[in-house]
């Protein structure tokens, strides 16, 4: 079989067989298996390789927060101002002061108020404790005793206020020693009485002794007058003397309840102006608690005051507007001071999606913003997630119709390679790349053609 081929039958076979079939050189058979292996490995890496999915949209940055009204809820005369507008201020940063004469009055004049009832307060319960009644069985002497004791005051009360301290503990000791001084009156009507009964006692003693005697004489008397051996008139006597002595006897046995009831009534007189004087104390104590506790609110309140008369920024950010820049002017309660824009942690970008690229986004889908004032390429972006997105669209001023979609920042700066942070401000515009997937290359390399497939053969 030869192996020359015609021109004719080379036609009929492509350039490739055409190559092989007339021998051609080793060098351009390597060629051409080159181009093939590399087509084969081109269409490999376009299969497995993934360009990001993105929705592009123009927007800004807007403050995440509303604007900060910064206002006095006191009011007061303006005494300085520390930043002016356009100036970035920390949270916490003082912007204005107060003067804070009036308020250090109320303060101070609350604060006498809260350590005189203190003071009053540990006066008052260790004049308690000083005191101890017992029980009624216990000997009288024994039933109440008073017990003077150190008054403990809190080392911060006793460096502010050493005259009120010595003042408290004066009138502790002059308030005991007055009751001590009540006390001992009744004891001594106490002792008064015990002596009355013990000489009550005494002579009812030597009475009964002298009765005993007088009626035994008399009872040998009469013997001796029935015989008239002793005149008549002494035995009459007799008898007088032993009904006198019965007489008195009978009188002083019915008055001894009666001196007993005495004695009783003035013990219990010393242990009745205890308990009167404990009950008042404890009245007082009570009414001094609440007004402590009421003045310790108002003191709250009087300090806030005080702590308030420097406002700080409630945010960090930007100073938009001062409304009152007069030093000694009369600022009313709740008037606007200072206008403050937010700059937070993370920013808020709005940005403006075009109807026909928002069928596949949904808030959580990542983000990166490009701010237009730094070169992307030089920057870098901001990642970022989809907050948001509207429910209707908008329309602009030409009649472009629109979506408006939130991403949140995860930072609120760019960083220079040499750590510096470029920061960004409401109102700079950005270019916002939502990634809403993954496609393969040979996917948009096909997408054209698979298009003008399910297209073509239509027209009219």
């Amino acid at each position: 079989m030869s192996k020359h081929l015609t021109t004719e039958d080379l036609e009929m076979v492509d350039d490739v067989y055409g190559a092989m079939m007339t021998d051609a050189p080793t060098g351009h058979r390597l060629i051409i298996w080159s181009l093939a292996a590399m087509m084969v490995c081109f269409f490999i890496w376009t299969y497995f390789s993934e360009l990001d999915q993105v929705t592009t949209g123009m927007g800004k940055v807007i403050p995440s927060t509303q604007i900060q009204m910064i206002q006095s809820l006191d009011g007061g005369i303006l005494q300085e101002i520390y930043v002016q507008e356009g100036l970035l201020v920390e949270k916490g940063q003082p912007l204005v002061r107060i003067d804070d004469t009036r308020f250090r009055s109320d303060f101070a004049q609350q604060e006498q108020e809260v350590y005189g009832l203190q003071t009053n307060v540990i006066r008052m319960r260790a004049e308690l404790d000083s005191i101890l009644i017992s029980d009624m069985s216990a000997d009288w002497r024994q039933q109440v005793k008073i017990t003077k004791q150190s008054l403990i005051f809190p080392e911060e009360l006793i460096a502010q206020e050493p005259a009120l301290v010595k003042r408290q503990q004066e009138e502790y000791s002059g308030r005991l020693d007055n009751l001590s001084n009540q006390l001992e009156i009744l004891v001594r009507q106490i002792q008064q009485r015990q002596q009355e009964t013990e000489e009550l006692a005494s002579k009812i003693s030597t009475l009964t002794t002298s009765y005993q005697l007088v009626s035994r004489e008399l009872e040998l008397t009469k013997p001796l007058a029935q015989k008239g051996i002793v005149p008549e008139v002494e035995l009459l006597k007799l008898e007088r003397i032993v009904n006198d002595i019965q007489g008195e006897l009978q009188s002083l046995r019915l008055l001894r309840p009666k001196v007993k009831a005495s004695m009783d009534e003035a013990i219990l007189k010393r242990r009745e102006a205890v308990f009167i004087y404990a009950a008042d104390l404890r009245a007082q104590l009570n009414e001094m608690q609440t007004k402590l506790s009421r003045m310790n609110q108002a003191q709250i309140g009087a300090f806030d005051k005080v702590s308030k008369a420097v406002i700080t920024s409630p945010v960090a950010g930007t100073i938009k507007s001062i409304h009152i820049n007069t030093l000694g002017g009369v600022i009313q309660p709740g008037v606007e001071i200072i206008e403050i824009v937010p700059s937070e942690d993370r920013l808020l970008i709005e940005t403006k999606i075009i109807p026909k690229d928002i069928a596949f986004l949904h808030p959580g889908l990542p983000a990166v913003v490009k701010v237009t004032a730094y070169d992307f390429t030089r920057y870098g972006g901001l990642k970022g997630t989809v907050e948001h997105i509207s429910a209707d669209t908008s329309q602009d001023e030409e009649g472009n119709s629109f979506y408006i979609i939130k991403v949140r920042t995860e930072e609120s700066s760019l960083i220079k390679d040499d750590g510096t942070q470029m920061p960004i401000i409401p109102g700079m515009l950005t270019s916002v790349d939502v990634i809403t997937g993954k496609r393969s290359i040979l996917e948009y390399i096909l997408n054209p053609i698979l298009r003008a497939k399910d297209t073509a053969l239509r027209e009219r």
